[in-house]
C-alpha cells in the first residue's frame, strides 16, 4: 500500500470514529418530545428516594445515579414541565389555583444527604424544586431504621444546615414520622406519636409550619389516615401509583414511582402511563 492510500485509509478511520462519538454523543443528548401524548388528567407526584452514584449506598431500587436523575429533570425542563408544591396542589384542589400547563411535584423520601449533594445542584440547574420528607430522630444520623432491619446499608442523612438550605431555596420539609415505622401496624397511640411528634420536631426546627406527611413503607389505613389529618396536615402521600386528582382523597395522595432501574423508555412511560 502506497504512502498516499495508508493515509487516506487512517483519515477514513478517523473521520468514522469521529462520526460514531459525535452520534453517541447526540443520541445521549438528544430529548424526545411528549408532544404527541394526551394532556394527563390529574398531577404527577414523582417519588424518590436516594440520588447516588455509589452502589455502596444501596442497590438500584431506592437509589437513582445522577446522570440518570439529570437527563430525567432535562427531559420535563425541555418538555414544558413546571415544578410546583404540594401546597400547590391543594390550593388547586380546594381554592381553584391555577396551575401552569404542565405541573410536576418531586418527592423525596428520608432526606438522604446525597438529595443535597446531587439531586439539589441539579434541580437548582433546571429551576426545580421538590419535597423532601424527613424522619425527624434521623436528622443528622444515619438511617438507623433500615439498617436495624436490615434492610439498606447506612446511608448518611442531611443535618439541619441541609434541611434549613432547601428550605430557603424553596423546597418543602415534610414529614416522615420519627423513625419510619410501619404505621398500620402499630397501635392508634403509637402511630399518633410518630406522626404528631415529627410534626413539632420539623416546625421546632424550621420554625414555620410542617403542612405534608409521607407514610413510611406506605404503610397506613384509614384510621391512620385519618391521625395524619386530625394532626393537622394538608395532605399525606402514598407509595400506591397514580396521578393527584380533585375527587380523590388527600390523605391518600398516589404518587409515580422511579427507580435507577428505569431505562429514558420507562421514565417517560411511566410518566404517562396513569
Amino acid at each position: 500500500m502506497s504512502k498516499n492510500k495508508f493515509l487516506l485509509v487512517i483519515l477514513l478511520f478517523t473521520l468514522m470514529a469521529a462520526g460514531a462519538g459525535f452520534w453517541y454523543q447526540y443520541q445521549n443528548r438528544a430529548i424526545p418530545s411528549d408532544a404527541h401524548y394526551p394532556k394527563l388528567q390529574g398531577i404527577p407526584i414523582l417519588m424518590y428516594h436516594k440520588v447516588n452514584p455509589d452502589p455502596r449506598t444501596g442497590g438500584l431500587g431506592l437509589r437513582v445515579p445522577p446522570d440518570k436523575f439529570d437527563w430525567q429533570m432535562r427531559y420535563l425542563k425541555e418538555n414544558g414541565y413546571e415544578a410546583i408544591s404540594l401546597a400547590d396542589v391543594m390550593d388547586h384542589f380546594e381554592k381553584g389555583k391555577h396551575l401552569p400547563d404542565k405541573p410536576v411535584v418531586i418527592t423525596f423520601d428520608d432526606g438522604y444527604k446525597d438529595n443535597y449533594d446531587f439531586a439539589y445542584p441539579i434541580m437548582k440547574k433546571y429551576g426545580f424544586t421538590g419535597t423532601i420528607f424527613v424522619v425527624s430522630r434521623s436528622i443528622g444520623n444515619t438511617n438507623f431504621y433500615d439498617v436495624e432491619k436490615k434492610l439498606q446499608p447506612e446511608n448518611k442523612i442531611m443535618g439541619w444546615k441541609e434541611i434549613r438550605e432547601l428550605d430557603q431555596a424553596g423546597f418543602v420539609i415534610g414529614a416522615h414520622t420519627v423513625d419510619h415505622p410501619h404505621l398500620a401496624k402499630v397501635s392508634m397511640e403509637a402511630a399518633r406519636y410518630q406522626i404528631e411528634e415529627s410534626k413539632r420536631a420539623l416546625e421546632h426546627g424550621l420554625q414555620k409550619p410542617v403542612d405534608f406527611f409521607c407514610y413510611p413503607y406506605g404503610s397506613h389505613n384509614d384510621t391512620v389516615a385519618n391521625l395524619v389529618k386530625e394532626a393537622g396536615y394538608r395532605a399525606a402521600v402514598t407509595t400506591q401509583l397514580g396521578l393527584a386528582k380533585l375527587d380523590a382523597d388527600p390523605f391518600k395522595t398516589p404518587r409515580i414511582r422511579v427507580t435507577g432501574h428505569y431505562s429514558k423508555e420507562k421514565f417517560i412511560e411511566e410518566l404517562h402511563k396513569y
